[in-house]
């Protein structure tokens, strides 16, 4: 069983020590070098150049957004199992291919761009998915616009109380732009593989590949700094306050595995939302999308069924 007094140590010897990675990183110029297989489109919301990809055409239209430090890739597998969906996905401010030119990144902002995405495609009463810090935007979107969301999954999501106190004090402390554009790239790998998977898989490895290689790249430090910003700002973020205001149907997954953000906050979440439906996946951690798709996926696309 792995203690916070455990885990606190092991964060001390990561600043310390040093490692190289065993995934494959390719190398980037810039970060426009990802490879979104030539799907990827960019839409200016308020002043920001922001990257979509907009695939599909079914009745119903899925919103997809990604975790802390992710990009829209991070979803592929999910979506190539959602084909009669119509899907819009996005890279939020300070990530993947989207301008990193702000001062201070925060979830209320991000969930403002969300809504200016959807915008832009036409996009009215859809069904919200987001991991991590994409739960916490996406429940910052239905407190605003309750009436954009028809449905809403929230998966391993920041915002059912605050980030756990050692992860809180790591973050503020230490969590800095310096130290993340700064540390080998196999402590990277190896803080992930220790707190955020649940199990080693290729899409694991994709994540982690695109996450190094984009702090590598010519926007490496601009994008260390959004993502350190992001992270200092939402530690303590919750949303118990609207919890019961949502009236919509309302998916929640969490990784049993996931030492980011306990499984107690997919519980308080799920006791918290009205009608909420809660399931816990097995061997899998912080990101089901791409540590367990094989148990998500199932379970999305019931839910999805079922919708009215």
């Amino acid at each position: 069983m792995r203690t916070p007094f455990l885990l606190i140590g092991i964060l001390g010897m990561l600043l310390s020590s040093g490692c190289a990675a065993s995934v494959a990183v390719p190398a980037l110029e810039s970060m426009q070098e990802l490879d979104y297989g030539g799907r990827e489109r960019f839409v200016e919301v308020d002043g920001e150049r922001i990257a979509y990809v907009l695939e599909g055409s079914g009745a119903r239209t899925l919103v997809f957004v990604h975790p802390w430090a992710g990009n829209l890739q991070i979803w592929d597998e999910v979506v190539r199992q959602l084909p009669e969906y119509r899907v819009l996905r996005l890279d939020l401010p300070g990530h993947g291919k989207s301008d990193k030119t702000r001062t201070r990144y925060e979830i209320d902002h991000a969930a403002q761009v969300v809504v200016g995405v959807m915008d832009h495609v036409g996009a009215g009463s859809v069904t919200l998915l987001g991991n991590s810090l994409g739960g916490a935007i996406s429940m910052a979107v239905i407190r605003d616009h309750p009436d954009r969301l028809e449905a809403l999954v929230l998966i391993d999501a920041l915002g059912g109380g605050p980030v756990p106190g050692f992860f809180a004090f790591f973050i503020q402390q230490f969590f800095t732009a310096p130290l993340f554009s700064g540390a080998d790239d196999g402590l990277v790998e190896l803080f992930s593989d220790l707190f955020v998977f649940g199990a080693n898989t290729t899409f694991n490895d994709r994540f982690m590949a695109d996450l190094l290689a984009s702090r590598d790249s010519a926007e490496g430090y601009a994008w260390s700094l959004a993502v350190s910003d992001y992270l200092r700002n939402a530690t303590d973020y919750d949303a118990t306050p609207w919890l019961g205001q949502i009236t919509v149907p309302t998916l929640i997954v969490w990784g049993e595995d996931d030492w980011v953000i306990f499984p107690g906050a997919g519980d308080h979440l799920h006791e918290s939302i009205p009608g909420s439906e809660l399931v816990h996946f097995g061997d899998c951690g912080h990101m089901p999308e791409v540590d367990c798709p094989e148990q998500f996926v199932p379970v999305l696309r019931r839910f999805l069924a079922a919708l009215p």
